[in-house]
């Protein structure tokens, strides 16, 4: 059975964690859903020890996300559209994978990427792909699939039916 690892980027108990949980409940134990908002890692230093080593240097609960990252069969991420991009979390998140893209850690893993955005879902989906892209580049993963939903408020996505049934294709796509 594959270990899926679920990450949430959004500062909010919100439209992001709901798509989340919902692909985690039908998931069960294959799966952990982590949300960034509750743990205490900083931003990248930018010290570029992690090129020789493999590893950060710094010790924050990365260190903990980082041996799941690397354990995990699937990835899936979720973020707020922040500015055309992801949330400061994510990109943090992000960031602090540059040992595993130095080391080729999580080459070939399989990612599913899921924005949330306020706006037209032609915007979320103009600025998705290219705020992801370096993290799929760099890092060698599979992009399986990008998915869109169209969300300002803290649960507009809860009772929109055609988010439901994206929830439901994300859920196939997983168990494929």
């Amino acid at each position: 059975m594959k270990k899926i690892l679920l990450i949430s980027g959004s500062p909010r108990e919100g439209n992001t964690e709901y798509i989340l949980s919902g692909i985690q409940n039908s998931l069960g134990d294959v799966s952990e859903l982590i949300l960034l908002r509750n743990l205490s890692y900083n931003h990248c230093r930018g010290c570029l020890a992690c090129y020789e080593t493999g590893e950060c240097v710094q010790c924050d609960d990365m260190k903990k996300i980082f041996n799941k990252l690397l354990k995990a069969d699937l990835i899936v991420i979720g973020s707020p559209l922040y500015y055309g991009n992801v949330s400061g979390l994510m990109k943090s998140f992000i960031d602090r994978t540059i040992p595993a893209y130095e080391k080729g850690l999580l080459k070939d893993k399989k990612l599913i990427s899921i924005m949330v955005g306020g706006g037209e879902i032609e915007t979320t989906a103009k600025f998705h792909k290219e705020a992801i892209r370096g993290f799929v580049k760099y890092n060698k993963l599979k992009l399986l699939k990008v998915f869109n939903f169209q969300g300002f408020g803290e649960n507009d996505l809860k009772d929109d039916p055609s988010a439901t049934k994206e929830i439901s294709k994300i859920i196939k796509l997983i168990k494929l």
